[in-house]
């Protein structure tokens, strides 16, 4: 009598972590009923499942429906869940969160055309919360199997990090070459970015009325700045010394996000605080530059900026 024959059941070594799922910077085990145990980024399984992310973010040890089952623990950087399935199981599901985990596949997938899979396979890959959290593991991935614009799309958003990022282990299979010139493209966009710090001829036509150039009771720069009106101003000290910091900061992070952080407009606010005419209107003022200024004229500095890398 013929046997349906369905997928072969997945191999687990028990007691020991399994590639893919063995990530040396994981932060979340993951034991199975049958004592296997995966090494995951919660950040993969988090966008997969919302109600798991509840769970990971509550750090209840006592969790509520439907999480009867899970146990949770601590142990220093990572976060630890007994499940009650099985390891089949459990493998079967982080395949489907990591879709790019097994190279076999995605290469079967492109060696037949799989077309249809493999845009599925892109638009998971490019999910925001990925490219928020681990934009050059995204990169690394679409660079190897050679997703051009998903490796263009995360690119953009590894400059949002320090230019010397901790360690993935998907760099192992890129160029070195390849890395290379992704540091060269973050040094590009930290130029291109910091030169409008010194540069205010991109500044808006009105610029002219905000209070930094209105103001005469604070103290004011030694320079004077030309704007896009073609008349030359003179500019309160207090906003040559916010642009300064921006500098610094776009520097390591080029990217608008940067100069919006609240920290970096308070130290100005305060300095500005101390002046009767700029104190009432400084707070708009600048958030109307920094929102729709200068955050938008970075990450147009930054569309101008071309990644040179050769995709096959």
């Amino acid at each position: 009598m013929s046997q349906f024959v369905g997928a072969a059941p997945l191999s687990i070594e028990v007691s020991s972590f399994r590639a893919p799922f063995d990530a040396t910077d994981a932060d979340l085990i993951i034991h199975t009923s049958d004592d296997a145990k995966f090494a995951v980024h919660k950040i993969f399984l988090t966008v997969a499942s919302p109600l798991l992310k509840r769970f990971l973010s509550s750090g209840s040890s006592s969790p509520c429906p439907p999480f009867e089952g899970l146990v949770l623990k601590r142990d220093g950087d990572h976060a630890i869940i007994k499940l009650e399935e099985d390891a089949q199981t459990t493998e079967r599901v982080l395949q489907y969160c990591y879709p790019f985990s097994n190279p076999a596949v995605l290469e079967m997938m492109r060696k037949f055309g799989m077309k249809g899979l493999m845009d599925r396979v892109k638009g998971l890959l490019v999910q925001q919360a990925f490219l928020d959290d681990q934009p050059l593991r995204v990169f690394a991935i679409a660079y190897r199997y050679g997703l051009e614009d998903e490796a263009r799309i995360a690119a953009k958003y590894t400059v949002r990090q320090p230019f010397f990022t901790p360690y993935v282990e998907e760099l192992e299979h890129i160029p070195a070459s390849v890395y290379h010139r992704l540091l060269q493209y973050h040094r590009k966009c930290s130029v291109a970015t910091c030169s409008l710090t010194a540069d205010f001829s991109w500044f808006p036509g009105f610029a002219s009325r905000w209070v930094w150039f209105q103001c005469d009771d604070c103290v004011h720069h030694p320079l004077s700045w030309p704007l896009s009106d073609g008349k030359i101003y003179e500019v309160n000290a207090w906003f040559i010394e916010f642009m300064e910091r921006a500098r610094n900061v776009l520097r390591e992070r080029p990217c608008g996000k940067v100069v919006a952080d609240p920290f970096l407009v308070a130290e100005c606010l305060e300095a500005a605080s101390g002046c009767l005419t700029c104190r009432p209107a400084a707070f708009l003022d600048l958030s109307v530059f920094v929102g729709e200024h200068f955050a938008v004229e970075i990450d147009r500095a930054i569309d101008t900026v071309e990644l040179d890398i050769t995709f096959s």
